[in-house]
């Protein structure tokens, strides 16, 4: 049995063992900042994409096959990876009455100079390879497609409305070589409180 004076004891060294481990997690920020500047891989033009970072609630509308739009929510969770080399998202939400889950990564190319998106999902499966910049005021990822009857397609991932606390996403296809676009799907990323 315990006695008060020794369970105060053993509190007390278990706080002192543990104030290194709190001043470094109050200085971990910093830190990492730190590493990540130093990592090979790291590239400054990563930070165009730093506003996705966070935890985030999603409100989801997706066009369907009819023309009709299905409004759903999922939850988002964005973070750097492999030492802030780039960006990871994992996405969780439905889509006709179905789990539908999203992979993403975001990196920069520094042979083309573009941002790289890479996607993948429950729906499709496959994985699909959006180069992308910023353009006017969104950040534009495009995958350029040739469908199974031919036709030549480019799938839009654009990001815009950016806030401290939210963004918004669309995509968008086109048949016109970028001439005109069909949004297929909008989401509006909220910040988790």
């Amino acid at each position: 049995m315990w006695t008060k004076a020794a369970l105060l004891s053993l509190q007390l060294t278990i706080v002192w063992l543990m104030l290194p481990g709190v001043a470094a997690a109050q200085n971990t920020p910093r830190a990492e900042t730190a590493k990540v500047a130093a990592s090979p891989c790291y590239h400054k033009e990563l930070e165009d994409l730093a506003f996705l970072e966070g935890n985030w609630t999603v409100a989801l509308s997706t066009r369907l096959g009819d023309g009709q739009w299905e409004d759903t929510s999922a939850t988002s969770e964005i973070k750097r990876d492999l030492h802030g080399c780039l960006l990871s998202e994992r996405l969780a939400g439905s889509r006709q009455k179905r789990p539908f889950h999203v992979l993403s990564l975001f990196a920069f190319d520094n042979h083309s100079k573009l941002l790289q998106q890479v996607l993948t999902d429950s729906e499709h499966g496959l994985l699909a390879l959006y180069q992308g910049q910023r353009n006017q005021e969104e950040l534009v990822f495009d995958l350029p497609l040739i469908r199974d009857d031919g036709t030549k397609w480019i799938v839009r991932r654009a990001y815009f409305a950016v806030t401290p606390n939210s963004f918004s996403v669309e995509n968008r296809h086109s048949q016109d070589e970028g001439r005109t676009w069909r949004v297929v799907v909008k989401a509006r990323y909220v910040l988790k409180k």
